[in-house]
């Protein structure tokens, strides 16, 4: 019999069964493709982290992450990366910076690519994780009509509901999602999806889920957003908080001039909103470099709280 530890976490936010739940394997050398798909599906979150060393090819890279859905392996995802460096910064695989507080970068391997992670430490714990995504895209656009009322009604929705200021496109910073901009909080709210239905149509246009947002926010203050995250196909009904989706969604508010906020020094920051309305409420950091039509750099991060460990036994 084989024993691997892992831990689990609560991903964007500061209090423990809230956020989004993560299972992280901090040492999964000789955990072979299949156990790995296994474990995820054991595990049943939206997303299982195997952390690897890396494969030699740079330098830089201090560990390789592999992420699981409960359906498949995904090349890149938000809460993965910010709980699965949390959890290393405080298993001592992250120098802690001189005095034991300030902010340490480091590389990592994920299926896009090499990207950095900045972790801020107070008082030798980590207390923030803020990784750099990979470059924002459009990949694709619904437009007409009667597709756009097709798609409302998987939402739940009537055509109507829909935010007709912005655009419903397939984007990305390195995991495809649909955005779709909906005109209220309340209506937002109101989402009762038909799984199969608006898993056709995402998959169709080459998302991997439904990112529903409205510009209405339960806090005032740094929030712009209220979002909700669909990916029936993978099995996750609902997301509480996705970090790759809402680094996204983060870029294409800047890029459509969608944001009510002025960029200090070229950035925008402000704080995405997901998860409350399936009691799991989730706070998202975001930071974006660029101006209306142009996307240069984007950066999410958010805190993590480790509420459980123990071992997987095959």
């Amino acid at each position: 019999m084989t024993n691997h530890r892992f831990l689990q976490f609560d991903v964007f936010t500061d209090k423990a069964f809230a956020g989004n739940p993560l299972a992280v394997f901090p040492e999964a050398e000789g955990i072979s493709d299949e156990r790995m798909m296994q474990i995820a599906r054991e595990m049943n979150l939206s997303e299982t982290v195997f952390v690897l060393e890396p494969n030699g090819e740079d330098e830089r890279v201090l560990r390789r992450l592999r992420i699981f859905t409960p359906a498949r392996e995904i090349p890149f995802a938000g809460h993965p990366v910010v709980g699965t460096w949390n959890a290393l910064a405080r298993e001592g695989v992250v120098p802690i910076p001189d005095g034991g507080s300030g902010w340490q970068r480091i590389y990592h391997e994920v299926g896009v690519g090499v990207l950095p992670v900045d972790i801020e430490f107070k008082e030798g714990q980590p207390v923030q994780v803020v990784m750099t995504q990979g470059e924002f895209k459009i990949l694709d656009e619904i437009d007409d009509s009667q597709e756009q009322a097709e798609l409302a009604r998987a939402l739940g929705l009537a055509r109507e509901d829909l935010d007709e200021s912005l655009p419903i496109q397939v984007i990305t910073t390195g995991l495809s999602c649909l955005a779709v901009p909906v005109r209220s909080l309340a209506d937002l709210r109101d989402c009762r999806i038909n799984s199969t239905l608006l898993a056709e149509i995402y998959t169709r246009h080459g998302g991997t889920g439904v990112h529903a947002f409205t510009r209405e926010t339960l806090d005032v203050g740094a929030s712009r957003a209220h979002a909700r995250f669909f990916a029936p196909a993978d099995n996750i009904p609902e997301d509480p908080a996705t970090g790759s989706a809402c680094g996204a969604l983060g870029a294409y508010l800047a890029y459509h001039g969608g944001l009510n906020l002025e960029p200090e020094d070229g950035r925008y920051k402000f704080v995405m909103e997901q998860g409350d309305f399936i009691h799991r409420p989730s706070r998202i950091n975001l930071d974006v470099k660029g101006e209306k039509g142009r996307v240069e750099e984007v950066r999410v991060g958010g805190p993590s709280v480790l509420v459980a460990s123990g071992e997987v036994m095959f």
